[in-house]
């Protein structure tokens, strides 16, 4: 029985490979004249042995290692125990894979078709493009929501801000794809970063626009969260795609877990703080210009007629019109008394207004008489 035993990191990933022919002893250890020559510190010069028995089967032997020889889940291993195919073993901080030469195969992924759009969005043209691009938006939305004089250190700032994000992101997906993949394609994990912030840069200003024409303006954080939820789900899919080797279904799971917790995780807030719940009331100051009007807006006096008509009683019953006039009529007799009130003299204080024996007033004084000189009379 020929091997095939492959070197593997904690990732599974191969290594190296090595096939052997028509053998019946196989050493492995750092010194250099072993079938299979590890560089591992943790390995001893003459490690194990593998020999194929009379039985047709491989076993495994500790050639009295220092660290002797543990399964893939750390648990020591006896020596002369059989080997199966596809086995792996642990010696020192090496992982070994023991493979028979007519070990079935896993059925081959199918290329996806955005492999090409990756392709062609890899080349450094385009990322320049789509890097233009994504300044632009943000110098026009910024003056979009602006309704003073845009500040340049404000709008370099959130520049810098952006481009520093997309390019990290980039990086930390290119780099796990050099270590799992040792492929990083850095351009393409830029460019699509490029596109994701693009789309999450124009959702909200598309949506103020829809709103703008449409009565949904108590759904847009919902509906913008939704989206944004798709466009962080997509974008999620396209890294693990690039960087790691998954099947299908693994990768929309996760990158679909990750997106919608993050969005759960974000939206939870924003739905218990409501207007009413707020001692200031929000507003959205983007300036929206007329050609972003999807219908012919109405006139001055079509306006005016319409509010007028607000205030008409013509779907009213007759019972509801009479209860209206009734409360006028008293509330206008009411203020009718309130204002002859505070217009006669009141009886609850008569010192103040009305003239008597005791308070004369200035008109009607009494004229002094000296009754010494009664002549003056």
């Amino acid at each position: 029985m020929n091997l095939v035993i492959e070197e593997i990191n904690r990732a599974r990933k191969v290594l190296h490979r090595h096939k052997f022919f028509d053998k019946t002893i196989l050493m492995i250890g750092r010194a250099l004249d072993n079938d299979i020559v590890l560089s591992e510190p943790h390995v001893s010069p003459y490690h194990a042995e593998l020999r194929l028995g009379d039985d047709n089967k491989w076993k495994i032997y500790d050639l009295d290692s220092t660290n002797g020889i543990r399964s893939e889940r750390r648990k020591p291993i006896e020596s002369g125990s059989v080997i199966e195919s596809g086995s792996t073993f642990l010696l020192g901080r090496c992982y070994l894979s023991i493979w028979d030469q007519q070990h079935p195969v896993e059925e081959t992924w199918p290329l996806h078709s955005v492999e090409e759009v990756f392709h062609r969005l890899s080349h450094a043209g385009v990322v320049l493009i789509l890097l233009a691009a994504l300044i632009f938006g943000e110098w026009q939305f910024a003056v979009l929501q602006s309704y003073r004089d845009l500040a340049p250190s404000r709008l370099v700032n959130e520049l810098l801000y952006e481009v520093v994000a997309v390019l990290g992101w980039a990086s930390v997906w290119s780099l796990s794809g050099r270590i799992l993949r040792h492929d990083s394609r850095f351009l393409s994990h830029l460019a699509v970063t490029i596109v994701a912030a693009m789309l999450l840069q124009w959702t909200p200003h598309l949506l103020r626009i829809v709103a703008f024409n449409i009565d949904f303006g108590l759904w847009i954080t919902e509906v913008s969260y939704f989206i944004n939820g798709l466009i962080f789900a997509s974008l999620l899919w396209c890294n693990f795609y690039l960087a790691y080797p998954q099947k299908p279904m693994v990768r929309i799971v996760w990158s679909n877990t990750i997106a919608w917790g993050m969005v759960l995780v974000y939206l939870l807030p924003p739905l218990f703080d409501r207007q009413g719940y707020r001692g200031y009331p929000l507003y959205d100051s983007t300036l929206m210009p007329a050609s972003l009007v999807w219908e012919k807006p109405d006139s001055l006096n079509s306006f005016l007629k319409s509010t007028k008509s607000l205030y008409q009683f013509s779907e009213v019953s007759d019972g509801v019109k009479e209860m209206v006039e009734s409360d006028n009529q008293k509330s206008k007799v009411d203020t009718d008394k309130d204002i002859l009130s505070k217009d006669s003299p009141g009886k609850d204080n008569p010192n103040k207004d009305s003239p008597s024996k005791d308070n004369p007033s200035k008109d009607e004084s009494p004229i002094a008489v000296d009754k010494k000189n009664p002549s003056d009379r």
